[in-house]
């Protein structure tokens, strides 16, 4: 399979996906908050850094590109992401740095009425998935990206 547009998300991802959850702390530092469930960490937060790893089965399973929304606490990725791309543009952005997603997706919001999240995937050569989000009552601005590994 030919790399795609999208394939250098896994560079710009500051550890690697797969990576033991053990492992991330030794090379990025302290996290601002280690989340827990049963005694294992299942997500590093490092809002500094503009990202949070979320990790399953032991390892990092995810990379949020933070955008500045209130539910990230106002933090944000600083640099510029593959092709250019800042977590500041506007989803339109994405598809003209990334062409058409490979498949895209709708979901509701409770507010404000009739308000939708939508999902655009691109898939990687790797087994990796890059989304983008927005909602649709602030289509300018982009809500979530999020590198994530996907079954093999």
């Amino acid at each position: 399979m030919a790399p795609t547009r999208v394939d250098p998300f896994l560079e710009a991802s500051p550890v690697p996906l797969g990576l033991p959850a053990d492992e991330v702390e030794r090379r990025l530092g302290k996290a601002a908050r280690v989340l827990e469930k049963d005694g294992a960490a299942i997500g590093f937060q490092y809002p500094a850094l503009g990202v949070w790893l979320a990790i399953e089965d032991g390892v990092v399973s995810s990379v949020s590109f933070l955008t500045g929304t209130v539910d990230e606490g106002g933090a944000k990725y600083p640099g510029e992401l593959p092709g250019g791309l800042r977590v500041t543009d506007a989803p339109a952005r994405v598809v003209e740095l990334y062409g058409e997603p490979d498949r895209t997706q709708e979901i509701a919001l409770p507010r404000p009425p009739h308000a939708k999240l939508v999902l655009s995937f691109y898939a990687l050569t790797a087994p990796a998935t890059v989304t983008f989000a927005h909602r649709t009552q602030d289509p300018k601005r982009l809500d979530r990206i999020v590198l994530s590994r996907r079954p093999a």
